[in-house]
């Protein structure tokens, strides 16, 4: 990650102590990843998840946690989102998050980082990227990080954050004339957009092929074993739609948790956790 780019973010992300955070992980591939490599060099464990309905925990979460692909409010995360609907709106402070840390809201949407957190983290940590090609395509695939090459009106943005991110490797693939149907065909074959959730006997499951994509990163590709108990839930789970011309905060929405547009005039909120008696 250029140097420019790196001063932008939360200081506690300096940390060298091993161990000295648990992982609150979400629902998808990114954020799975994003844990797994942060336990390979930090030594953090997942002990909370959040599917953005209800948290789950463990009985060993007694630690600070780090938020993974989402969009807190409060505390340390590191994710991707645009949480700011309008320039007059704060992000949070703790975020790291290219987005976040380079002022991107509503306003300016059309220059955002649209990658994945995973690569957020490589390019921080300056962690090696998979020695295959395939693990390298299976990285552009999440999030569709890959999508931005593909339209002539944001390939330089893409590239853009892509060259501050220092991942030339992966430069260096799409600028290989690769049809944007391989992408497609990894998506499938490993089924990336599965979700991960909670089963009745409070283990995570995923339909994410994990299993064929073992060996193609420096671990072990698999989710905890540790039973998960719903603790929390929220009052409020929306998707709205804005206006062009709507100028909304964020401020507007009474105890928000997490907040991230999904596009330039949609976002999706939680608000009012409530702990599970």
């Amino acid at each position: 990650m250029q140097k420019q780019l790196k001063d932008k973010f939360p200081q506690w992300c300096n940390d060298s102590e091993q161990g000295n955070y648990n992982l609150y992980m979400s629902n998808d591939l990114d954020s799975l990843l994003s844990c797994l490599y942060l336990k390979h060099i930090k030594g953090y464990e997942v002990t909370r998840f959040y599917d953005f309905y209800n948290i789950y925990e463990t009985q060993n979460n007694n630690k600070e946690f780090i938020g993974i692909d989402m969009a807190l409010e409060q505390g340390k995360v590191w994710d991707n989102h645009i949480t700011r609907l309008n320039r007059m709106d704060i992000a949070n402070p703790e975020s790291a998050n290219i987005n976040s840390v380079s002022d991107i809201n509503r306003k300016n949407y059309r220059t955002k980082y649209a990658g994945s957190t995973v690569l957020q983290i490589l390019s921080y940590y300056n962690i090696p990227l998979p020695q295959s090609r395939e693990g390298k395509l299976i990285l552009l695939s999440i999030d569709s990080s890959y999508a931005g090459y593909y339209n002539s009106d944001f390939q330089h943005v893409c590239l853009n954050w892509l060259e501050q991110l220092e991942l030339y490797e992966l430069i260096d693939i799409l600028k290989s004339g690769i049809s944007m149907n391989e992408f497609k065909r990894v998506k499938q074959q490993y089924n990336l957009g599965s979700v991960i959730r909670v089963n009745e006997n409070g283990i995570l499951q995923t339909e994410i092929n994990l299993a064929a994509m073992q060996g193609l990163f420096e671990f072990p590709l698999d989710l905890s074993e540790e039973k998960f108990t719903r603790t929390h839930t929220f009052e409020t789970t929306g998707c709205w739609t804005m206006g062009k011309f709507d100028n909304n905060g964020k401020d507007e929405i009474k105890d928000l948790y997490s907040i991230a547009l999904t596009s330039k005039d949609k976002f999706k909120w939680t608000s009012g956790c409530m702990a599970i008696n």
